[in-house]
């Protein structure tokens, strides 16, 4: 907003949308971008428990915010080596998926890419635990993310299997 003018309420392109008053300037809502990493070892996927808010002491999948300039797979490699201390190699884009980052909060898109890593992965930054899970038995409902479970998911289903 450029004034500091209320805003309103108004319709705009079939959608509800927030419009200052006064000059007319109209928040969007749009999603944030995120990149997430699916890495599997011997039939596990590797998830991570989150130390913070939201959702803390929840499973969830690496990965995070994209920064201003950086390209995903480049988000992925800093995001892996910030958060479990290892390399990513060959990331493959899975998909797009779309979410809420906490309750009622900043809608998300996340690129999810089934990734390699290079290293022993261990709990850093805001992760409390890292697990190694069958992909076939994967605690879907100690994610609080759904479109984490929903990616994973498809996943299990072979949908996007590592070569």
């Amino acid at each position: 907003m450029a004034c500091g003018g209320r805003l309103a309420t108004v319709r705009e392109e079939g959608r509800l949308r927030l419009r200052c008053r006064r000059c007319g300037w109209t928040f969007y809502n749009n999603p944030v971008p995120a990149v997430l990493g699916i890495a599997e070892r011997g039939g596990r996927v590797l998830l991570a428990r989150r130390a913070a808010p939201p959702y803390a002491g929840t499973w969830d999948l690496p990965g995070g915010f994209l920064e201003a300039g950086e390209t995903p797979e480049r988000a992925l490699a800093r995001e892996l080596r910030e958060e479990l201390g290892v390399r990513a190699l060959a990331p493959r884009f899975i998909g797009f998926f779309t979410d809420s980052y906490g309750a009622g909060g900043m809608p998300v898109l996340a690129a999810v890419y089934r990734v390699r890593l290079a290293g022993e992965p261990s709990a850093m930054s805001d992760v409390s635990e890292v697990r190694w899970f069958p992909r076939r038995r994967l605690p879907l409902r100690g994610i609080a993310f759904p479109a984490m479970r929903r990616a994973l998911r498809a996943y299990g289903r072979g949908a996007a299997r590592l070569p």
